[in-house]
């Protein structure tokens, strides 16, 4: 359990739109994001709010884990994530990209990672 003023500070942290883009790789991978429309499934506050059916990515940097639970929230994990949605957690809604180029997918990766 958190004290209640750090949990207050986490709360209002949470209510916070997305940070600004401040690398060109996450520059890069905030483009392809639109790019690929993941913002069709997913909201990022401040970027793209129209999204529904995924979960909102505003701050998903600052999470633990991906997938409820499925896998600890790294670059490599998240990456895999991405490529491979249905080998990471087979049944998820969300469909698998595998034909995304390496490039690419980092660019997204370093976008998603930096939601903090």
């Amino acid at each position: 359990a958190e004290a209640p003023e750090a949990f207050d500070r986490w709360l209002a942290a949470q209510a916070r739109p997305a940070a600004a883009p401040t690398t060109a790789l996450v520059t890069q991978g905030r483009a392809a994001f639109m790019a690929q429309r993941c913002n069709a499934c997913h909201t990022v506050r401040g970027e793209s709010e129209e999204g529904r059916l995924g979960p909102d990515l505003t701050h998903v940097g600052s999470r633990l884990y991906l997938g409820a639970g499925t896998l600890r929230n790294d670059a490599g994990n998240l990456a895999h994530w991405i490529a491979d949605t249905q080998a990471a957690k087979p049944g998820a809604r969300m469909p698998s990209s595998p034909d995304l180029d390496p490039a690419t997918l980092a660019a997204i990766t370093a976008y998603l990672e930096h939601l903090q």
